[in-house]
């Protein structure tokens, strides 16, 4: 059975069925951002003193919400609906969850591709010297099952931007916990030559995957194992290669991110993981005769801040393409905290050590 599911998953355009659900425990809590603060507009509201108004924008339009504290709490009242009027709304109770303090979930109704569909979400009370953020929680999830590297394997789909439909700015989750590998909701996966194109539809209830043919050449890099996230005008890609070679896509592309593993004379294995985002990200070309990724050696920067009357040292490491390392092992564990030399006329004065973190 897992063989055809392999040979299907290789071969035949698939849909996998994923159900909703909440998500909503302390160690589920995804902030995407913070709630911008807002006046009310146009908007019905409730005739409560020294209410805060904030905003987010959602798949169908932008939403209210509005902040007050009756006596000793602060109560949230959220546009549900979206019909612009909170005077139909019943206020949220805040309350503890670990560590932080939230409201929800909160159950909100949208307009997708012509249907009204429930989704829910959270929103997390800060309070730093009498300022008060609200940042918004992802506290739903699909969740599902599909063929992946031929074998069935959970996956789940978070609506990252927490807009309430599903897009390539949102979040795949393939595996287990501690074996989860990330993806965008939508793109394209390159895999021992192989090609497929998958997407998660809008309201989240399905993924289709279907192999797609397209003009290859061959990466060459350094290392045992190379996994790229590239974009370009046709989407994200996934690429993996092993032993030394990729078989990648032809075209002009921006490294987004990178995942590289390697012996090194004594055998250890060495791993990097880097990215880059915006205009920092590099392009890479990858012409019909082929290329070569080179991400050594890597460029490390020492950075002092002045702290009342000490300084403050820290490392910036990045890759010979200027992404920079978000994490960096060796046989499975963290390399050695380094230490910084300080030296006057010629003397050592110092000799402090990094922390990680």
């Amino acid at each position: 059975m897992l063989l055809a599911g392999a040979t299907a998953w290789a071969q035949e355009r698939q849909a996998f069925p994923l159900r909703y659900q909440l998500w909503w425990d302390e160690g589920s809590f995804w902030i995407t951002g913070m709630l911008k603060k807002t006046e009310p507009g146009s908007a019905k509201v409730p005739p409560l003193p020294n209410a805060q108004f904030f905003a987010h924008k959602f798949v169908d339009g932008e939403r209210l919400f509005m902040l007050v504290k009756e006596g000793e709490k602060f109560v949230l009242y959220a546009d549900t609906d979206g019909d612009n009027d909170l005077t139909d709304e019943r206020p949220f109770q805040l309350r503890q969850r670990g560590s932080a303090q939230v409201f929800g979930p909160i159950p909100m109704r949208f307009r997708v591709n012509g249907n009204t569909l429930l989704r829910h979400l959270g929103v997390r009370l800060f309070l730093r010297n009498d300022e008060i953020s609200l940042d918004l929680l992802v506290s739903c999830c699909w969740r599902g099952t599909m063929i992946w590297r031929g074998k069935p394997t959970p996956v789940m789909v978070i609506d990252r931007n927490c807009n309430g439909a599903i897009d390539s700015s949102d979040t795949l989750w393939i595996g287990e916990e501690g074996q989860i590998e990330w993806l965008s909701a939508t793109g394209q996966i390159g895999i021992s030559g192989q090609f497929w194109r998958y997407r998660v539809a809008p309201t989240g209830e399905e993924l289709v995957m279907e192999p797609i043919s397209v003009p290859t050449a061959t990466v060459r890099f350094q290392g045992e194992y190379l996994r790229l996230f590239v974009e370009n005008e046709s989407g994200k890609w996934m690429l993996e290669g092993q032993g030394g070679q990729m078989i990648a896509p032809i075209g002009e592309f921006l490294l987004m991110g990178v995942e590289l593993s390697r012996k090194d004379e004594r055998g250890r294995l060495w791993k990097l993981q880097a990215d880059a985002t915006g205009p920092a990200a590099p392009k890479i070309t990858i012409s019909p005769s082929g290329t070569n990724v080179d991400v050594e050696p890597l460029k490390v920067s020492v950075i002092y801040n002045p702290v009342e009357r000490d300084l403050e040292f820290s490392l910036e490491i990045k890759t010979a393409n200027g992404m920079s390392i978000g994490g960096l092992w060796v046989n499975e564990q963290l390399p050695p905290e380094p230490r910084l030399q300080l030296v006057a006329n010629g003397r050592v004065i110092d000799e402090p050590q990094f922390h990680y973190g």
